[in-house]
């Protein structure tokens, strides 16, 4: 089979575009934004993909904006493959794939059917990691790809062969420039209750190396993911539930602090060098660590502080805070910091406001032997530690 380059010598049609080594480093994401491997490659060849064709559309001339924002694409790219921009009043998904088949472009159905993710017109995206190259090879439009494309229910998507895709560009810009309606009418999505909506994302959440995407009726999936709040929260809950999965058990009990056992707390990285206002009396005791918040753009630091305090039925009250890193003087606002039970699910939160010094968890009880967890969450930055008392 001929790799991209060779294909690029016979067909000097369509559009080509060199990756550069730079071009890699800004389209790495950070794995920690997503909940599994499938997700991490999906962000990579879409990021990818938007800043090579975004910047081929600027050299040209032609005004763009991203249809969603990368935050807001984060959510998408967990689950499912493509991106959108728009030019103008024209919606185009781009879907990146890193096979050399040249067979057809399959769309996902999501890009297709739900109202606030389908576009006007579709263009398939080749990309080379081997010889550092990237090829927009055809498009197609939505009244096209419903009407004429082949519908596969077993991975949900729409086909259409390459021989019904137009490879030259400037026939796109030519029906953008003429505002030709090319979007035909999807059914409408029933209606999906909130308490239902819970339900499925807590089910389509389970930690796996693939997308949840055909698990469930594709009027519940797709009631989910075209609203963009609760996709945002399946997105979270299935980042806390991969991040939960594969936080080590902790190898200490807390109830051994107030025995000055601290050496295998110590070993994980739990020190008493910060030595903030947390409550005191009751021989409060209590330890502190060091967190890094691996923000897409900045690194931020914050330290977990955790105190315990011996009560006479036996039982340990638990007191949680946040504090600035080194050399911070305010914690980032909008950081979450929540106490989750066994299962993962969230008893209580605080929420940082936008000049906080700390904040704290109402404090709580626990008997001998309970396990929870504290999560520290910023944006898509998300950090859990589990504990047993």
């Amino acid at each position: 089979m001929l790799n991209l380059a060779q294909i690029a010598q016979i067909d000097r049609q369509t559009l080509w575009l060199e990756i550069t080594a730079a071009d890699l480093q800004i389209a790495e994401p950070s794995p920690q934004l997503y909940s599994n491997r499938t997700g991490l490659n999906y962000a990579r060849s879409n990021r990818l993909c938007l800043h090579k064709f975004g910047a081929w559309l600027t050299e040209s001339g032609i005004d763009y904006t991203s249809s969603l924002s990368e935050l807001e694409m984060y959510p998408l790219w967990d689950v499912v493959n493509g991106c959108a921009i728009e030019i103008g009043k024209t919606r185009l998904i781009l879907i990146p794939t890193d096979t050399l088949d040249r067979d057809e472009i399959r769309v996902p159905q999501e890009w297709v059917d739900l109202p606030n993710l389908q576009g006007d017109y579709y263009l398939a995206v080749q990309i080379d990691f081997d010889t550092s190259g990237m090829n927009i090879w055809g498009f197609t439009s939505h009244r096209t790809l419903k009407q004429q494309g082949e519908y596969t229910a077993r991975d949900r998507t729409y086909s259409l062969p390459s021989e019904r895709l137009v490879a030259n560009l400037d026939i796109l810009w030519m029906a953008q420039e003429l505002d030709l309606n090319e979007v035909v009418a999807t059914p409408e999505l029933p209606d999906l209750s909130l308490d239902r909506a819970l339900e499925l994302i807590k089910q389509l959440s389970t930690p796996s190396p693939y997308s949840p995407r055909t698990k469930v009726e594709f009027f519940q999936w797709g009631s989910i993911l075209n609203n963009p709040n609760l996709r945002t929260q399946l997105y979270h809950t299935r980042l806390q539930q991969a991040v939960l999965a594969h936080a080590p058990a902790p190898s200490f009990s807390l109830s051994n602090w107030l025995q000055s056992k601290f050496s295998n707390a110590i070993a994980s990285g739990w020190e008493n060098y910060y030595q903030p206002a947390i409550v005191k009396g009751n021989h409060t005791v209590d330890r502190s660590k060091l967190i890094n918040l691996q923000l897409e753009l900045q690194r931020r630091t914050v330290v977990l502080l955790v105190g315990i305090v011996a009560q006479p039925d036996g039982e340990v009250r638990v007191v949680v805070q946040i504090h600035p890193g080194s050399g911070e003087r305010i914690i980032p606002p909008q950081l979450q910091l929540s106490y989750l039970d066994e299962n993962g699910s969230a008893l209580r939160m605080v929420v940082a406001r936008t000049n906080d010094d700390y904040i704290q968890l109402p404090s709580f009880t626990c008997s001998i032997g309970t396990e929870f967890s504290i999560q520290i969450q910023l944006n898509s930055c998300l950090t859990i530690e589990r504990f047993v008392v």
